[in-house]
């Protein structure tokens, strides 16, 4: 099954530079743009009004459309047809952030902060929450935000984007600049606090804009090379660090795989880590083989799918063969696989993991992934003819909800991942450890 899944996630942190900023583009060509995006929603999209029934989507419709009665930036109307994206998945989205023009690594942004019951936090400090930044109330910035999420996807993964994301609202929406003004529940003095580096944030907090060792961005650098594994032959143990299926790196993530497996296989490595945690999807890339690490009988995919194909749904049910047997090959027998994935294992990434899963293949550890069971996937990117605004559309939906129950795919072994840093020989004997502790108590 091919699956072109690219996430708006990597859309969004892609801060492009907006031809002429300050042209005013007249109400027809706004229309005209959105016009478009419609068009090519009804056209691809499997079921616009899965998550809203007609009547609500074309209220909020209704509403974008009466917005655009002037003259507005490219900017100005991103944000307005940006609000599209709280009734549509991720992978049908509009790209509202790739309207801006200035890259937060020069900025000094907001601290780290938690959102719990709509109310904010500094991370360092959570018993008492933040009510007022520079003068408006939090409130409403968290209500105004809320507007570019779909809140009938899963909860956790929309609330941790939208604190990843707030930075971008404070600067460019709100036009917070450092230091900042703040003021605390229960308190009425104004606290002035400091602004920190996109690099301190990406340390600490790495959710949805670092993978391990490397900026995101990195994953578009073709000189550069994003798969690398560590053999620790000590601890029988090894990790191979996974974090994109994308097409362009197809080569690159063969080559590696076989790599690893040569020398893996070779020293009897007995406990294999795959890190998934932040691998937001691709395309078919035969990811598929990375499997082959271990023992197994026959691999199934086995699914629900809906297809749109020339203006028309097409219904599959899919039980379909992904390996066949490997028990002949060069393979310890004893071997076993950890895989950790994450609120940003997306798409191609928690298919994979599904399919780990399903066939009892291995052990998945870290959090709950951020992909819904059923889901809209199989991305196609379009650009608005005026603006050039980049949006999403999806063209399959696809439905594990026969054979996972839980609104998203959760882990075995729940275990920190939040954070961009390697995971060390230490960390990878404790997680073995505690597989083996567990298993004893579960028998």
């Amino acid at each position: 099954m091919k699956k072109i899944l690219l996430p708006l996630l990597i859309v969004c942190f892609q801060t492009s530079i907006a031809q002429q900023p300050d042209r005013l583009f007249s109400p027809e060509e706004l229309k005209a743009d959105a016009d478009y995006y419609f068009k090519m929603l009804y056209s691809n999209h499997p079921d616009p009004y899965y998550y809203y029934p007609l009547s609500e989507f074309e209220d909020k419709k209704n509403e974008i459309y009466a917005q655009l009665d002037r003259p507005m930036t490219k900017e100005q109307f991103a944000w307005i047809i940006g609000e599209v994206n709280s009734l549509v998945d991720i992978h049908s989205a509009v790209s509202f952030l790739g309207a801006q023009d200035i890259e937060l690594e020069k900025m000094s942004l907001f601290p780290i902060v938690r959102i719990r019951e709509d109310k904010l936090f500094l991370a360092d400090n959570l018993n008492g929450d933040i009510t007022e930044i520079n003068g408006i109330a939090v409130s409403d910035i968290l209500s105004d935000c809320r507007k570019y999420f779909n809140w009938k996807l899963p909860y956790e993964p929309n609330i941790r984007l939208l604190e990843s994301w707030l930075n971008v609202f404070f600067f460019y929406k709100y036009k917070f600049t450092a230091p900042y003004q703040i003021k605390l529940r229960n308190s009425n003095s104004i606290q002035t606090i400091k602004g920190i580096s996109l690099d301190e944030i990406l340390q600490r907090d790495g959710l949805f804009s670092n993978i391990r060792g490397m900026k995101k961005k990195d994953l578009y650098n073709d000189s550069l090379k994003v798969y690398s594994y560590i053999i620790y032959p000590k601890s029988s143990a090894a990790i191979l660090y996974i974090p994109t299926f994308s097409e362009k790196r197809g080569d690159e993530f063969q080559k590696t795989l076989q790599e690893f497996t040569e020398k893996v296989n070779d020293l009897c490595i007995k406990y294999i880590f795959y890190d998934l945690s932040n691998n937001n999807g691709g395309t078919d890339i035969g990811e598929e083989k990375a499997l082959d690490i271990v023992k197994h009988d026959t691999i199934y995919l086995k699914l629900n799918r809906i297809d749109r194909v020339d203006g028309f749904n097409e219904k599959y049910n899919v039980n379909a063969i992904m390996l066949l047997p490997n028990f002949g090959c060069n393979i310890p027998p004893y071997r076993k696989l950890f895989v950790f994935q994450g609120l940003i294992t997306l798409s191609a990434a928690d298919n994979f993991c599904r399919i780990i899963a399903d066939n009892k293949l291995g052990i998945l550890v870290g959090d709950n992934t951020g992909e819904p069971t059923t889901a809209f996937t199989n991305t196609s990117s379009y650009r608005m003819p005026n603006t050039q605004i980049v949006f999403l559309c999806a063209t399959k939906w696809v439905d594990y909800s026969d054979y996972f129950h839980s609104e998203t795919l959760h882990p075995d072994i729940y275990w920190d991942i939040n954070h961009n840093r390697e995971f060390t020989e230490k960390e990878l004997n404790e997680i073995i450890q505690y597989d083996k502790e567990h298993t004893q108590i579960q028998k």
